[in-house]
């Protein structure tokens, strides 16, 4: 009554296969899940961090993190325009980083 499922018809080798290609996109899944829920998370914090600062809040170029007011390092133009915000400390990181750089290829 019933014919055979392509199961049944495959051999040992692509069900091997097939099972492997199901546990990597199970795997990729979970962590794309993982990363949507990380990003939800840092959402709410900058919900929370704009409605207790008025809607004001500086955005790290470098990580993307909030900023805490008096923690900011500003990077303006020769204009005067205020292009890049950093966290002091990112900012120590990305001229350390050109330092070294300029150093090896100096």
């Amino acid at each position: 009554m019933f014919k055979k499922t392509a199961v049944e018809q495959i051999s040992q080798d692509e069900q091997v296969k097939a099972k492997e290609k199901i546990e990597s996109t199970l795997h990729k899944l979970q962590t794309l899940k993982n990363k949507s829920s990380e990003l939800r998370q840092k959402c709410e914090e900058l919900k929370n961090i704009l409605s207790e600062n008025g809607g004001k809040v500086l955005i790290c170029s470098k990580c993307g993190d909030a900023i805490e007011s008096g923690q900011e390092v500003v990077i303006k133009e020769s204009t005067g325009t205020k292009t890049r915000y950093y966290h002091k400390e990112c900012f120590q990181d990305l001229t350390r980083a050109l330092s070294t750089f300029l150093f090896l290829n100096g």
